[in-house]
């Protein structure tokens, strides 16, 4: 049986998939000059985590006092129905000679085996922190910036002929999947938007040519003539607890004119 983690910094997320909700606590309230600059996590980039997968990720907190920053402590993230991470020890330095900004940083892991996360906790997280200056003034907040974990999907499966006459048709194919947190493997995504996307032989530009629906085995499937060699590919963009994946480019002649995948 599943169990609730415990709330780190007395935050937790309750509701349905992805729905991330503030705790009715007591918050601790914010004192004196002590500001907060900008919160990065994994530097500006989503967070996709395989099935299996094990990430260690930077946490960057930039902040000002006019005593100067002593710490930011206790810092942890937290998302959607009652998942936390812990924030390892934060190093602090200023950024100037005046010694009023200084920008922390420190690490967190996910670990998709670690029975800590689970698969309706992907989505938005946030950051719960403190900052403490040097005069004894803070800064806290229970989201004090958002970022996204998702988990991952991947094509496999993806097929096309290498050649075809002008005008014949071929039939494209592929299986669409994701990361599932819970079972430590990949599942066929069902009913997902799907683009194909060509790039002819003496281009660098991928065109979309056509939005196909997943069938309940995450299979597509796509019958089209073809007119020039160039090469296909399968695109899902991903959403909002999910990451976007490309297929292997399938590359196809055309009357005997090799297509170059790599121009």
């Amino acid at each position: 049986m599943r169990k609730s983690a415990v709330a780190l910094c007395g935050v937790a997320a309750v509701g349905a998939v992805a729905l991330v909700l503030v705790p009715a606590t007591v918050p601790e309230t914010s004192r004196g000059d002590t500001s907060l600059v900008s919160v990065v996590v994994n530097g500006g980039r989503t967070l996709e985590l395989g099935p299996t997968e094990t990430r260690t990720f930077p946490v960057e907190v930039t902040a000002t006092d006019r005593s100067g920053i002593r710490a930011v402590d206790p810092i942890g993230l937290w998302g959607p129905n009652y998942s936390t991470l812990k924030v390892g020890p934060m190093t602090c330095v200023p950024l100037d000679a005046t010694g009023t900004v200084s920008r922390c940083t420190g690490e967190a892991t996910a670990a998709a085996t670690s029975r800590v996360l689970f698969d309706d906790q992907a989505g938005t997280w946030f950051v719960d922190l403190r900052i403490r200056a040097n005069d004894g003034d803070r800064y806290v907040s229970k989201s004090a910036g958002g970022f996204s974990l998702k988990r991952t999907a991947l094509f496999d499966q993806a097929a096309a002929p290498a050649t075809a006459a002008p005008d014949q048709p071929v039939q494209l194919k592929a299986r669409l999947q994701r990361a599932m947190w819970d079972q430590h493997g990949y599942i066929p995504q069902q009913s997902t938007a799907v683009y194909l996307q060509f790039r002819p032989a003496d281009s660098h530009v991928w065109t979309t040519i056509a939005v196909v629906d997943t069938d309940g085995e995450g299979r597509v499937s796509m019958q089209l003539p073809a007119h020039v060699s160039g090469t296909y590919q399968w695109y899902s963009p991903g959403d909002k607890w999910t990451g976007g994946a490309t297929s292997e480019e399938l590359p196809i002649t055309v009357d005997g004119t090799a297509a170059h995948p790599g121009q």
